[in-house]
């Protein structure tokens, strides 16, 4: 199958900064997300959200449990998040098929003004598969006005007809993916769905938890259902 090959504008220019930040501030957005196991939470909390480039070649993250709905190969540099809302329909996927106790974190939108991005309007890996040209470049999806994109209404989705909340993209599957590994840092909350889970999961990493941030740790399970505009894409995708 032929598929894009990245190529990532390394270089943030001002006037795109200063056009995420108006659009951030107008659509009250605050936060991006990532889904990941629960086992895998304390080595995200020592050394960041990684790639898969980086957990395969360094034997110290053996034990981290990768998702098997990954990226191509080509792509394996990239951390991938969503905005806002996880993608919950890969999301219910995985904890069906792949059980296992899963975390959300919560992550600051500081990473879309310090890091170069994509932001694909659906699930990159679609997008990624999609090139005409074997080993073309895909050089769109970067700019300030291609994030904004992530909001338009589509020809057969009208978001007031939905109701879609202002802070969340049109298609709920919309993906973002980093060019640099995502400091622990630029982590804000760390969602568990059940007390039970969370003190699962403090017995046992008893030392290490004491020694994180308490208002990080969150209990509840907003980020674990699926947004109010699921009846939707559920008949519909």
């Amino acid at each position: 199958m032929y598929r894009y090959l990245p190529q990532i504008n390394t270089t943030q220019s001002e006037k795109k900064i200063k056009s995420l930040k108006q659009f951030i501030k107008k659509n009250k957005l605050n936060c991006l997300t990532h889904f990941t196991r629960a086992d895998n939470l304390k080595s995200i909390l020592q050394t960041g959200i990684l790639p898969s480039s980086i957990l395969s070649s360094n034997r110290i993250f053996s034990s981290v449990q990768r998702n098997s709905v990954t990226l191509p190969p080509e792509w394996s540099g990239f951390v991938s998040m969503n905005l806002s809302f996880p993608d919950y329909k890969l999301f219910n996927q995985l904890q069906k098929y792949e059980p296992s106790d899963w975390v959300v974190l919560l992550i600051d939108l500081r990473v879309l003004l310090d890091f170069p991005c994509y932001f694909f309007p659906g699930r990159a890996s679609i997008f990624i598969e999609q090139a005409s040209i074997p080993g073309q470049f895909l050089t769109d999806y970067q700019s300030s006005s291609d994030f904004k994109a992530l909001f338009d209404d589509r020809e057969d989705v009208k978001r007031k007809d939905l109701e879609i909340s202002s802070d969340f993209p049109t298609d709920p599957t919309s993906e973002i993916l980093s060019f640099f590994p995502v400091a622990p840092s630029y982590i804000t909350q760390i969602f568990f769905p059940s007390d039970y889970k969370f003190n699962q999961w403090v017995l046992h990493n008893t030392d290490f938890a004491m020694t994180q941030d308490r208002n990080r740790w969150t209990v509840g399970l907003e980020y674990f259902s699926p947004r109010s505009d699921y009846p939707y894409w559920k008949t519909k995708r």
